[in-house]
């Protein structure tokens, strides 16, 4: 599953940085042995495959490397290659005195007008193709909410639908007010620890499936949502978006699931709810910038019977 080359490529670039393994552990509080594991590409001694992705981004963003790229690796993609520019050098065997008479000034200029205007006009075209996707991906949200207007209107109906059987049920009215006035279970939501950027938290009693609520407070926050599931092949981004202040975006997660990753940019502007309940997710005011929030569910238990009374008696709204 893993590929030869993470443990050397992350290896390498560590020596380039003369980082030793006991500065490495300090900076992204992962314990040496792992660190070493990684190194020699001995993910079959890690605790499960979810934390060698995290240790594996973990390592690569203190040494400058691009995680997500090494656990497409990790994942079985093949890896891109690199594309070096070669780059010659001209020995002058000409003395200084040479050089200056028969190349002046204006004349070396010249000679490399047309390279500058062609690299010119070669970064004007990647600006312009990077500005127009960009604005697609803004335009474009990852995941369309549902219309309000059909979900009022269906509402409507089924009020006036009510409203006129009133009279004539009176006794499935009263069992059903009976059964949607119970109280739904609360969330838990708990901190457990954190190491560097990276944050454990679990949330217990929820229901199914569970929803996350994003809001950013003063400046705009990039949130990432990560799922592995055999739809995006075990490897990709469930939900993705910038939020922005006053526009807050909520998130149903799957049915059944039971661990998430959500990687935050900018997140000393960023708060979530699961289910309702605030998640607090640097309660220590450890620092601004990058979090992965590592979250566990575990769903609430109800009865079968108020299941099958819920499915078969409609809810007055």
């Amino acid at each position: 599953m893993a590929s030869v080359n993470i443990g050397k490529k992350l290896r390498d670039a560590r020596l380039q940085r003369n980082m030793s393994l006991d500065e490495l552990q300090q900076i992204t509080k992962t314990q040496k042995r792992y660190l070493i594991a990684i190194e020699e590409n001995d993910f079959d001694s890690m605790p499960g495959t979810f934390y060698v992705r995290a240790f594996i981004r973990q390592y690569a963003s203190a040494v400058g490397l691009d995680g997500n790229e090494l656990v497409d690796i990790y994942n079985g993609k093949d890896e891109e290659e690199d594309i070096e520019s070669a780059i010659q050098f001209e020995t002058l065997d000409e003395s200084r005195t040479q050089m200056y008479d028969e190349n002046s000034g204006f004349k070396r200029f010249t000679h490399s007008l047309p390279a500058i205007v062609f690299s010119l006009i070669g970064l004007a075209i990647v600006i312009i193709v990077f500005y127009i996707t960009w604005q697609n991906r803004q335009a474009g949200p990852i995941i369309t909410p549902p219309p309000s207007e059909i979900i009022t209107e269906s509402e409507s109906s089924e009020e006036r639908s009510t409203e006129s059987s009133q009279t004539s049920s009176t006794t499935t009215e009263s069992t059903t007010t009976t059964s949607s006035s119970e109280p739904a279970p609360t969330a838990e939501v708990t901190f457990l620890g954190e190491s560097g950027t990276t944050v454990n938290m679990s949330a217990a009693n929820v229901t199914n499936p569970a929803k996350l609520e994003f809001t950013a407070t003063t400046g705009s926050c990039w949130v990432g949502v990560y799922i592995a599931t055999a739809a995006n092949n075990d490897n990709g981004y469930f939900f993705q978006e910038t939020i922005q202040p006053g526009a807050p975006k909520s998130v149903d997660i799957p049915e059944g699931t039971t661990q998430i990753v959500i990687s935050l940019g900018a997140s000393e502007y960023m708060t979530f709810k699961v289910n309702g309940q605030n998640a607090t997710f640097n309660p220590n005011n450890s620092g601004i910038g990058p979090r992965n929030i590592n979250m566990t569910f575990a769903y609430a238990q109800t009865a079968e019977t108020s299941e099958s009374s819920e499915t078969s008696q409609p809810v007055a709204q």
